[in-house]
């Protein structure tokens, strides 16, 4: 293959990363949103969609390695900042995009951690509130005496 063929399926594989992971990051802020009005639902079709976005970018992601194995083999390179020295055509626009992949990676990890955190304050207080639920059964059972549930004994009357 040339190099120019991968370099140009390097950066169309990279395009269609960024596409999806701008996607993600959509994602990501609604279900940032819907953790803060508690709509659980929601977030739960949230995270399914961003699983199956996820899946799709390993596949890119596995085919861009791939491309990248096979470049390194071609021009015996060990990583992209010695092919700068070289003239080939697109080397800028796939570091441009690879910059842009990293920059909105960065802000995704910090929505998830904002959503993270939103999550941990829900938890919080539903547990809290099962404890609270808990505590009331004990006091509503302490104050319900049950009578008292004896086995059935046969007595033999002949005698």
């Amino acid at each position: 293959m040339q190099v120019q063929q991968i370099i140009n399926q390097m950066i169309a594989l990279s395009a269609k990363k960024y596409e999806e992971l701008a996607v993600l990051k959509n994602l990501s802020e609604k279900q940032l949103a819907s953790f803060s009005e508690q709509k659980l639902d929601a977030v739960e079709y949230l995270l399914n969609e961003k699983d199956k976005i996820i899946h799709y970018i390993r596949k890119l992601d596995d085919a861009f390695l791939r491309a990248y194995d096979t470049l390194k083999e071609e021009l015996h390179i060990e990583s992209l900042d010695m092919i700068s020295d070289m003239q080939v055509e697109g080397v800028k626009e796939l570091k441009d995009l690879i910059r842009k992949i990293t920059e909105i990676i960065e802000s995704i990890i910090s929505l998830e951690r904002n959503s993270y955190g939103n999550a941990s304050k829900i938890k919080n207080t539903i547990s809290e509130k099962i404890k609270e639920i808990n505590a009331g059964k004990k006091m509503t059972t302490a104050y319900n005496v049950k009578p008292l549930r004896t086995p059935s004994y046969f007595i033999d009357k002949k005698k």
